[in-house]
């Protein structure tokens, strides 16, 4: 086993281990302060790297792709090939468009929707909202930005259950989101160079009619 892959897998460990976790007062007040720095956020806009660690598999699943955000509810996260598909979350729902066909998420797949939602609020929503169904704590706050942890009130077999998300100094820009479903199964999604503000089609953030 890799080094980077071992040491990923303590640190889900410790988040897993975590679930007594409680929020304390002060983290209030930096919510307060996120909520205010993404008050004058329009989009956001920049590549990620996507590694997939799942336990049955020898060998991480990379992906790179681009987030596109327009606040207050659109989403398009899009993975380049080979994966090459498209994902948009908004006020219509969950949509994508992959090699084989493009149209609206089923019901059925509430896991995958659940999880988007949670993506576009940790980018640029209000994270309060989180609490209904995460326990928030702040890990760090310091000069070099915040990282707050989420675990999960209750969560399915296969879902996210626990979540580290890191802000850079700003408070607005992502530059690392750490997913966990499992002792060896989790994503993590490194932020490159993010444009804040800048001008987005509206028709691009559109999901397929």
């Amino acid at each position: 086993m890799r080094i980077g892959r071992r040491a990923g897998l303590q640190a889900v460990a410790l988040l897993l281990a975590s679930r007594r976790v409680r929020a304390e007062p002060g983290d209030d007040e930096v919510l307060a302060r996120i909520a205010r720095a993404r008050a004058i956020v329009r989009t956001i806009r920049g590549p990620f790297t996507q590694v997939r660690t799942i336990g049955l598999l020898a060998t991480d699943v990379r992906s790179r792709g681009t987030l596109a955000l327009v606040r207050p509810d659109r989403l398009r996260w899009m993975l380049d090939p080979p994966d090459d598909m498209t994902f948009w979350m908004g006020p219509e729902g969950l949509a994508y468009r992959g090699p084989h066909g493009e149209g609206r998420m089923p019901t059925t797949t509430v896991r995958v929707a659940a999880a988007l939602d949670d993506m576009r609020t940790l980018l640029g929503g209000d994270l309060s909202r989180l609490r209904e169904r995460w326990v928030l704590r702040v890990v760090t706050d310091n000069a070099a930005g915040v990282e707050l942890e989420a675990l999960a009130r209750s969560a399915a077999p296969g879902s996210v259950r626990g979540m580290r998300f890191s802000l850079a100094r700003d408070l607005v820009r992502p530059t690392h989101v750490l997913l966990v479903e499992g002792a060896h199964d989790r994503t993590t999604i490194d932020f490159g160079e993010l444009d804040v503000n800048s001008v987005i089609d509206d028709a691009w953030m559109r999901p397929p009619s």
